[in-house]
């Protein structure tokens, strides 16, 4: 949490032809690993980048915590903008110091007020107390709160709380600090116990994660989520979900492109097609209300780095996909481009280009595009895509690595991806891709393969056999299980129910528009009943 003696873990992993990169994520856990009520929340701290650890990668959870490192922890979590320079903080918080910019932010707010001694100091490295933190994180709440709720509760309410809780230390809590204590306990954030609050106590690092991660999940726990279900891959067994769902996109076409100069819409070979009986799904997906988008499928295989220097190509293309879109048989409401591969960064604006013209197209009906993460794939200009699509899908997956047994959607990694599109893209456009996938490694006389993906129904059948060892890892969040097959070891991660919802918790506490779900056909009943309870339709 301090700058100064605080660094992110740089894990190297050679991934896609053997190629090295850095990912400036903590893809480990800490040496000095916790199992108690702080583990959840300073891991999903630290994914965020809100936490940090010691340089001997130790976390230190029974430390001390100072007033200038709470405080950059509650101005992270309340997601203040801090990239202006301070342009105010008390006297003995200089503007260069690194924890100014969080500081001021906080001072702006008034939130320090109580914290300031008779000449206006804040004292920046004492140890913080339970009560000063109490006390910040009631002021951050009621800053949320209406004005009349505010005035309410610093008139009367509070009082009200202290005496239904009756702390057997009340009179040891600062009187100008009691509304706001009393409001964070009334929130359920901090509340004492039997013995009273304690509100001299100084606030170790772990409880410090665990208010925080408390104070986040307060704040978005109510929160729905507008999915977007791709409906392809054998998805018929999910057709009585659409109700779950705000949008649908239907992967039944792809690129067609072999020869220069021409090219065109595919929609009745490979798996990317449209099915026998589409009319009942497209009724479906009508009866719950939902857009209709038709994916566009296209990737290496269809030489889409040529395709996309290819005008004339692109025009007949484009003709195609118009011309079905149009076709009332269907009644698509927009498109969805899902091109994959492109590595290099020449093809960057050659795929803007073609978007473009597409978009100019389509009329009145929407244009969402999927993109990959930028580490490796270069050919997509995020800032320029986010300015010309309606929706932006981010598969933050198939991070799948060998060597390292990574598994394709690492919470810490799944985050990076997000606040990198951030940078660029709306929060408004910007949707969390989700895909419901394994990742198997089997070891046999010594010998590690690649990566399987075993079908889901089979991941199901195996996770439910008793001598299967299932936990779920830090810092990945993405379930996890171990068996012994006769010669062979077996190591799998899972995308369950369970790693499912931290992802949404994600989206959640960045604001995104939504979530995606690929593909319909490999989710869960279980799934499905998460989904039912975080949907906004």
């Amino acid at each position: 949490m301090v700058r100064k003696i605080s660094v992110l873990v740089f894990i190297s992993v050679l991934l896609f032809a053997n190629n090295a990169f850095a990912y400036d994520v903590q893809l480990q856990p800490f040496k000095d690993e916790v199992n108690d009520y702080s583990l959840e929340p300073i891991y999903t701290l630290s994914a965020l980048g809100i936490i940090n650890g010691y340089e001997d990668r130790t976390y230190r959870p029974g430390a001390d915590l100072s007033r200038e490192a709470f405080i950059k922890l509650l101005v992270m979590a309340a997601q203040l903008d801090t990239s202006a320079a301070a342009s105010r903080t008390p006297g003995d918080v200089a503007q260069n110091r690194w924890s100014a910019p969080f500081i001021s932010a906080a001072y702006e707010r008034g939130w320090i007020d109580s914290l300031l001694d008779s000449k206006g100091l804040f004292q920046p490295t004492k140890t913080i107390t339970r009560q000063e933190v109490a006390m910040l994180v009631g002021q951050s709440l009621l800053d949320s709160e209406k004005e009349e709720t505010r005035k309410q509760w610093l008139s009367t309410e509070w009082k009200k709380e202290r005496d239904a809780r009756a702390f057997k230390d009340h009179s040891a809590i600062t009187a100008s600090m009691q509304p706001y204590v009393y409001y964070a306990a009334h929130r359920g954030i901090m509340e004492g116990d039997s013995s009273g609050f304690k509100p001299a106590e100084p606030l170790i690092r772990k409880q410090a994660a665990a208010v925080i991660y408390r104070l986040i999940d307060k704040r978005i726990s109510g929160q729905k989520v507008d999915f977007t279900g791709y409906y392809a891959v054998q998805s018929y067994p999910a057709i009585n979900q659409m109700d779950k769902l705000a949008n649908v996109i239907f992967g039944w076409s792809h690129l067609e492109y072999g020869t220069a100069g021409t090219a065109k819409l595919n929609t009745s070979a490979t798996v990317n097609r449209i099915p026998n009986g589409y009319e009942e799904v497209i009724a479906a997906a009508d009866a719950a209300g939902l857009s209709k988008e038709l994916m566009v499928f296209a990737d290496s295989s269809s030489k889409l780095a040529d395709f996309l220097k290819d005008l004339p190509a692109q025009a007949a293309f484009i003709e195609s996909l118009v011309a079905t879109v149009n076709d009332p048989a269907y009644s698509f409401t927009g498109v969805s481009i899902d091109f994959e591969g492109l590595k290099d960064a020449a093809s960057a604006a050659d795929y803007v280009r073609f978007l473009q013209a597409l978009k100019a197209q389509l009329g009145s009906r929407t244009l969402s595009v999927a993109v990959p993460p930028i580490h490796y794939y270069k050919g997509y200009d995020l800032k320029e895509i986010g300015k010309l699509a309606d929706t932006v899908i981010l598969m933050a997956y198939d991070f799948t690595h060998d060597a390292s047994r990574l598994p394709s959607a690492p919470l810490p990694l799944v985050n990076d991806t997000v606040t990198t599109a951030l940078k660029v893209i709306p929060k408004e456009k910007l949707v969390l891709g989700i895909s419901k996938q394994a990742n198997q490694w089997v070891t046999t006389n010594g010998v590690t393969g690649s990566a399987l993906s075993p079908a889901i129904a089979d991941v199901e059948k195996r996770l439910a056999m008793s001598a299967v060892k299932v936990s779920w890892p830090m810092p990945y969040f993405v379930t996890k299980a171990n068996f012994v097959d006769g010669r062979s070891s077996h190591e799998l991660f899972y995308e369950d129910t369970q790693s499912i919802a931290k992802k949404l918790w994600l989206a959640k506490y960045y604001g995104l528009k939504g979530v995606s779900l690929w593909h319909m056909g490999n989710y869960t009943q279980s799934d499905w009943k998460l989904v039912g309870e975080q949907a906004a339709s």
